[in-house]
């Protein structure tokens, strides 16, 4: 019997090990001052969602700020989900009358938001272009897209218009002039979600006479409120379209600002050798055929950031820079120049870092992950002198910590969080293989 409880001690104490010199590594590359945040993650709109408070709290509080969040997302869910079939968006949908249907005020305030961006982008922000969206996504397995007919997509662009709704706020309602018209707001509520939850917790540590500092996220589209307890800024990172291992293209300071960003190169299909993207003209009921891959926004709201990179995104690199420019925001776009990518970015742009090309960008990631893996290495042959009884048992270690992709930087965070890689991708097991290599180089941005 003593005989089988040596190797469960060994075990535990060379995982402890492990653990523990690996966050000494981490540690070293981060730098030392901040304390580790809380961190609070669920699920939510058919992704994920993750907020990083700026100052540690007791659990029975972080439990009570989660349960609070929890509702207030179910609620919108139960307001705008397209996939709930009793919520009220999908109830105005499949309705026929083109009477006034009463909605919540939140679901009024996004349709009349979404109308003024659609005003704004002359239509290239359209809700209702479900039908096409439907048209150019209907098969289920690769390799078996085909292209729609001319008398379909005429048929599909018969069947849209946001010009079809209109919105009262007071009752809040919304009315359909043609009962096939339907709503889709995936394009703009996960952005309201991230204030609505922003607004909820400034509120709420407010009351508890806590700090307010926090950064929200999801499925991507995040906001960044005050600042760290050092007195930095939050950071975020934008991803170079179509690397794999995925790298960080740039980073930026994420200051009472909303970040949103909208890219051709993880949705597509190719039919012919051609190149079709998710992204839907309403105008043609084509997807768009211009060069620009990727166009992250910067707002002083996430609503606005996430409908205005979807209208950017549908009018290209040109007439996308003069609705920023008219709208007072921030916006920096990556643009497909063949096998490489240009960038323009507004001059009010925050940026950290920029990488020059994606070449360049992969060296840097290559130096830092040289680094890692070269002090990893040492720390192994220690634990592999130190731990020789285990290493050399049937028994395999197996800490907590999952290694350096796993862990967190010194705030709590690792890049799948602080990057537009979507947070479900990182936690996939073949996805995160992939990742591994380049995760290292989550040490050169703290969140």
């Amino acid at each position: 019997m003593p005989k089988l409880a040596v190797p469960k001690i060994s075990t535990f104490y060379s995982s402890v090990l492990v653990c523990g010199l690996l966050a000494v590594c981490l540690f070293a590359l981060t730098g030392s001052g901040a304390p580790l945040t809380n961190v609070i993650t669920g699920q939510t709109m058919g992704t994920s969602y993750r907020i990083v408070l700026a100052d540690s709290q007791d659990a029975t509080t972080l439990a009570a700020m989660q349960a609070d969040i929890d509702l207030a997302l179910n609620q919108l869910e139960d307001q705008m989900s397209t996939w709930r079939p009793d919520s009220e968006l999908s109830r105005f949908n499949v309705s026929t009358s083109t009477d006034w249907f009463s909605v919540s005020r939140d679901t009024v305030f996004v349709v009349s938001e979404a109308k003024r961006i659609w005003q704004l982008s002359d239509g290239a922000f359209d809700p209702t272009v479900a039908p096409l969206i439907k048209l150019w996504h209907f098969a289920e397995e690769p390799g078996e897209q085909s292209l729609p007919s001319e008398s379909d997509i005429k048929q599909a662009l018969a069947a849209i218009g946001f010009d079809q709704i209109n919105v009262r706020l007071d009752p809040p309602s919304l009315m359909k002039k043609r009962p096939e018209i339907q709503l889709n707001l995936s394009a703009i509520a996960k952005g309201y979600a991230v204030d609505v939850v922003s607004k909820l917790l400034t509120e709420r540590l407010a009351e508890d006479h806590l700090p307010t500092a926090h950064l929200v996220e999801i499925g991507g589209e995040m906001r960044g409120r005050g600042r760290k307890p050092d007195g930095r800024s939050w950071t975020a990172g934008i991803e170079t379209p179509d690397a794999l291992p995925r790298q960080i293209h740039t980073a930026l300071r994420l200051h009472d600002r909303a970040l949103a960003t909208s890219g051709d190169y993880r949705n597509y299909f190719e039919v012919d050798g051609q190149r079709y993207s998710h992204t839907i003209d309403p105008a043609t009921g084509r997807p768009v055929t211009h060069n620009l891959t990727s166009v992250s926004v910067l707002a002083e709201d996430c609503l606005t950031a996430d409908a205005l990179a979807t209208a950017i995104e549908v009018l290209g690199p040109e007439q996308g820079m003069k609705l920023a420019e008219q709208e007072g925001v921030s916006i920096y776009q990556i643009i497909r120049n063949g096998s490489n990518f240009d960038v323009q970015a507004s001059s009010s742009f925050p940026l950290l870092v920029t990488a020059d090309s994606p070449t360049e960008s992969a060296k840097q990631a290559n130096s830092v992950l040289a680094t890692v893996l070269a002090a990893v290495g040492i720390f192994a042959l220690a634990i592999a002198g130190m731990a020789v009884g285990v290493v050399f048992s049937n028994r395999s270690i197996k800490g907590s910590c999952g290694g350096l992709a796993s862990m967190p930087g010194h705030d709590g965070k690792s890049i799948c969080e602080l990057c537009t890689v979507p947070a479900e991708e990182c936690r996939d097991e073949e996805m995160r293989k992939i990742r591994r290599q380049a995760e290292c180089s989550d040490t050169e941005f703290e969140v």
